[in-house]
């Protein structure tokens, strides 16, 4: 990939694209996970060369939303809802608890020089998404007999975070005095 960067310079999105079918492909056939293999190389290219890391990752802000929505698709179309009567309160549960492990260790860990960061830093950390759908959707297929189950789990858990996260996010900032109401959108 880097080679490529450097060599030929041109259409990274669609260069990412192709490259992704081809570890989806490659993959499968090696017996590797398409997203691991894909997380371990932008990890590694990002610590190799972050100019070039910066790169990928707005060749990756280009090339994501029609990515993004088919995987979202496919995702949603294999997602067994009714299993959300079972899991939905395990996952309220597991996010209340990692919501208050989260604020625990920050009020604990947090750097002691800006008191803001023990009062406010949780309130950041809260939302989650990102690889989470995809390594659910990995448990799915990996384990047919629960990771179904598991995949709704966790889906319902990602969704309980997204919806609360930037409203937490928001307050912090506000709260923090890093932005004004002015500039969020609204009043407090």
């Amino acid at each position: 990939m880097l080679l490529y960067m450097r060599g030929v310079n041109r259409e990274l999105p669609l260069f990412l694209v192709g490259l992704t079918f081809a570890a989806a492909e490659g993959g499968a056939r090696l017996h590797l996970s398409p997203l691991l293999v894909s997380l371990a190389a932008g990890a590694l290219i990002a610590n190799l060369d972050e100019r070039e890391g910066r790169r990928i990752h707005l060749a990756i802000q280009q090339a994501g939303l029609p990515v993004f929505a088919l995987f979202f698709a496919a995702a949603g179309a294999g997602l067994k809802l009714d299993a959300l009567v079972t899991v939905g309160p395990a996952a309220m549960l597991l996010v209340a608890l990692r919501g208050l492990a989260i604020w625990a260790a920050c009020r604990r860990f947090a750097p002691t020089e800006d008191p803001r960061l023990k009062r406010y830093l949780w309130m950041g950390l809260i939302s989650q998404a990102g690889v989470t759908f995809g390594l659910a959707a990995l448990v799915s297929r990996t384990f047919p007999s629960f990771g179904p189950q598991v995949e709704v789990l966790i889906i319902a858990m990602i969704t309980a975070h997204e919806l609360v996260g930037p409203v937490l996010t928001r307050r912090a900032l506000l709260g923090s005095g890093e932005i004004r109401a002015e500039e969020a959108g609204g009043g407090a």
